[in-house]
């Protein structure tokens, strides 16, 4: 039994703890698709965090890569324009979610957000099917794909 006194001290092993963030992201799909709204708090940066950054016609966004996805900054700009061909994806409906819920006002975004993957962050900010481990650069130019090899 957990109590306030011996819930410090317990040890979980890694295979309980992934169990147990399994069981959380299944329950978040789930009440996020019954259309629950859940406050997610986007991971902030560390001291060594790496920026990257993507850039379109119109947007010019910043973010970095985080232990779940990648996270896009407060104060990025997304393009004003989404391609015809994009209308009919799921990062189209996302952008549009993310318009509904204000995350995203008057093209910035107010807060920062975790991507489930940088591909997502970097089609919502292009509004345009892309890959987000070409789209975001570091100042020097290098894309995502670089820093992971």
């Amino acid at each position: 039994m957990l109590t306030k006194s011996t819930y410090s001290k317990t040890n979980l092993k890694d295979s309980q703890i992934a169990v147990a963030e399994e069981f959380a992201d299944h329950a978040k799909t789930l009440l996020q698709a019954l259309g629950i709204k859940l406050i997610d708090i986007a991971p902030k940066a560390e001291i060594n965090t790496e920026y990257l950054y993507c850039k379109g016609k119109t947007a010019f966004a910043t973010g970095f890569k985080s232990n779940n996805g990648f996270t896009v900054l407060k104060d990025s700009i997304i393009n004003i324009e989404t391609a015809p061909s994009f209308k009919n994806k799921a990062y189209y409906k996302l952008r549009q979610q993310l318009i509904d819920q204000k995350i995203i006002v008057d093209l910035k975004f107010v807060k920062d957000y975790e991507f489930q993957a940088p591909s997502g962050a970097s089609s919502v900010v292009l509004g345009r099917a892309s890959n987000g481990k070409i789209e975001w650069k570091t100042k020097t130019g290098k894309n995502l794909s670089e820093l992971n090899n």
